[in-house]
């Protein structure tokens, strides 16, 4: 019976298990937690989902407390060190939630959110003292429900985005959150950052599931909306697709239209149009990106279609989440928000200027009080420093609340907008040299990119002002050049670091060793040098002044028919000969190594006491030279 009761209670577990798994697939997070809790041996993947849910959920205390039984198993994931520093941050324990993301940067060292952290890793102390001195106001408008993502329409109005209760017989809910689906209102701009009047927007627009946000033209007459994919029957899947629609006959929206490159396998949504509806921004998951959600850029073409959507690159997404962005046409500032970079929690915004080459600068948290502890997002700014951002910040009136803030205008000083520039030059003779390869390091020796120089030798990149690079100079023919740069100690954006270069110097000895010295011969018991051989020595003079660090051996013998002592004495005499002829035609006596051995070097057998001709003698009389610097 005991047995039983046990086969029986595992199989319980077994089936609770099953239940909460199908409802954190399904998104029903409230669901997911009840049945979690009712489990009683949990493991770490059940304290992960339930971490997750209650994060979902708004309820980042036990999140913490799920996200800390999980690293007690010791069977949690680099990206679980992430996530639990990231709901630490949440809960404003900023100083353990660093000592965790120390953690994460020793598992995951090239992820860029470990990396981005590791350059300053007090960082929120700066953010939490912001000097901004901008107010935030919650406006009237919002509800207990969801209320973001407001953007301006035409010339006094903004649509934003609610999950207020419409008051319909059937009133469908997202599992997700409990809330009602999404749709589009319309609210009256008062003031620059006063919002009021909000009305239900165009019902074509409007439907049963998601439709919300929205982004307009300046006109107001062409909308591209975040909805799900769903017909007029059913949800067909829980992704979010772009969808275009036209206002007609300046009376009701046309019937919205998918984006031609939405897809089945991915989501896009959340777009930004420019006001003249040329280019747009808006976030995906789609494959090729960097983490979760990236932000990507289109175009129109002629014809009005859209084109292909391009990845804003590594400068603005990570590995974390980028999201709802906004740009600013007149002052080409990107506002995002991500939970990929250094924040103070949950979603934060950021700016990042676009230069004029394309590229962005590093993005800049906006700090406090712009950014809280929890999500912020949906940002839209006009140039007088009014906007609106949404939040779900404790204080406000429900869970996404719109904040509305006048006099923003400091962030742009604190914007690192700098260039590095120069010119690559010969050094001996000052001209400007073309095809230089200029390489461009990060402080940790990562390549950040390469530019070859044309006929004016200079060359340009983009940098962040504070921050340290390294610069490489390579061209056929030169030395490699290179210097660190530390743009702090510069006071300007314009960096100036140019570079002469210079020839390597050749081998004084280069081809030295490929000269053969041939010897002298002399008459018998002779020790003056022949006249046919000056020439030889001649030779030698004109030799050692080419190569002025040439050293010369001067070895000279002698046959055997004398006594060793007067044979020694003998090829004295013929190496002075020698010596002081290459001296009395101007060569330094301390270049040459004299040296004599009498008879004992015979170059054949003619040694004492063997009988020799003439000309095996003479083999012997000699005078030998050696190029030391070519002597292994």
């Amino acid at each position: 019976m005991t047995l039983l009761l046990g086969l029986s209670s595992v199989q319980a577990q077994s089936l609770r298990l099953k239940k909460a798994d199908k409802y954190f697939q399904e998104f029903s997070y409230d669901k997911a937690v009840k049945a979690y809790e009712r489990i009683e041996d949990k493991n770490a993947d059940i304290y992960r989902n339930l971490a997750k849910s209650y994060l979902m959920l708004g309820d980042t205390g036990k999140s913490e407390d799920n996200y800390s039984q999980l690293m007690s198993t010791g069977k949690y994931k680099p990206e679980d060190v992430y996530d639990y520093a990231s709901v630490l941050l949440m809960n404003k324990k900023y100083d353990e939630a660093a000592n965790w993301m120390q953690k994460y940067a020793k598992l995951k060292p090239q992820d860029s959110r470990a990396r981005a952290f590791m350059e300053n890793p007090l960082y929120y102390r700066d953010l939490l003292k912001s000097d901004l001195k901008v107010q935030l106001t919650n406006q009237d408008i919002n509800t207990k429900y969801e209320d973001f993502s407001p953007t301006y329409y035409k010339d006094n109005q903004v649509v934003f985005a609610s999950s207020r209760d419409n008051k319909l017989l059937v009133n469908r809910k997202w599992n997700g959150n409990r809330q009602p689906y999404l749709d589009l209102y319309v609210a009256d701009l008062e003031s620059g950052n006063t919002l009021s009047n909000p009305l239900k927007f165009d019902k074509n627009v409007n439907k049963k599931y998601h439709d919300a946000p929205a982004t307009f033209n300046k006109e107001g007459d062409y909308m591209v909306v975040t909805r799900n994919i769903y017909d007029e029957k059913n949800l067909k899947d829980n992704k979010l697709w772009l969808y275009d629609s036209h206002l007609q006959y300046e009376q009701y929206w046309s019937a919205p239209r998918p984006l031609h490159f939405n897809d089945k396998t991915y989501s896009c949504g959340q777009a930004s149009m420019t006001p003249d509806g040329q280019v747009m921004y808006f976030a995906s998951d789609m494959p090729g990106g960097f983490g979760g959600t990236d932000i990507y850029k289109v175009t129109r073409n002629s014809d009005g279609s859209w084109g292909e959507p391009v990845n804003l690159g590594a400068r603005i997404n990570t590995e974390g989440n980028e999201m709802f962005p906004y740009f600013d046409s007149k002052g080409g500032y990107l506002f995002y928000s991500s939970n990929g970079l250094p924040g103070l929690g949950g979603l934060d915004i950021f700016v990042s200027k676009e230069r004029r080459d394309g590229s962005y600068t590093k993005p800049l948290n906006m700090g406090s009080p712009i950014n809280s502890n929890r999500d912020d997002f949906s940002f839209i700014y006009k140039e007088d420093g009014s906007g609106f951002l949404s939040s779900n910040r404790s204080g406000g009136k429900g869970d996404d609340d719109i904040y509305g803030f006048s006099n923003l205008n400091k962030f742009k000083d604190k914007i690192q907008d700098c260039y590095l520039s120069g010119t690559i030059t010969d050094k001996r003779t000052q001209q400007a040299l073309d095809f230089a390869r200029v390489i461009l390091y990060d402080y940790q020796g990562k390549e950040l990119g390469s530019f070859e120089t044309k006929q004016d030798g200079k060359y340009m990149y983009p940098v962040d002002c504070g921050s340290v690079y390294k610069v490489v100079v390579l061209h056929d023919g030169y030395k490699k050049a290179q210097s660190d740069i530390d743009t702090k100690s510069f006071n300007t954006s314009e960096i100036v670091k140019d570079f002469a270069l210079e020839k390597p110097m050749e081998d004084p000895n280069k081809g030295l060793c490929d000269h053969k010295i041939q010897p002298l011969y002399y008459d018998l018991d002779k020790f003056y040098i022949r006249y046919n051989d000056k020439v030889k020595l001649d030779e030698i003079v004109t030799l050692m002044n080419k190569y002025p660090q040439m050293v010369l051996e001067v070895a000279s013998h002698t046959d055997a028919r004398a006594s060793k002592p007067y044979n020694v004495t003998l090829s004295h005499n013929r190496t002075n000969s020698v010596v002081n002829y290459l001296v009395e035609h101007g060569i330094n006596k301390d270049r040459i190594v004299a040296k004599w051995f009498g008879e004992i070097y015979p170059v054949n057998g003619c040694v004492d006491g063997v009988k020799c001709s003439e000309e095996e003698h003479q083999q012997n009389r000699r005078t030998e030279f050696r190029i030391l610097n070519c002597v292994q």
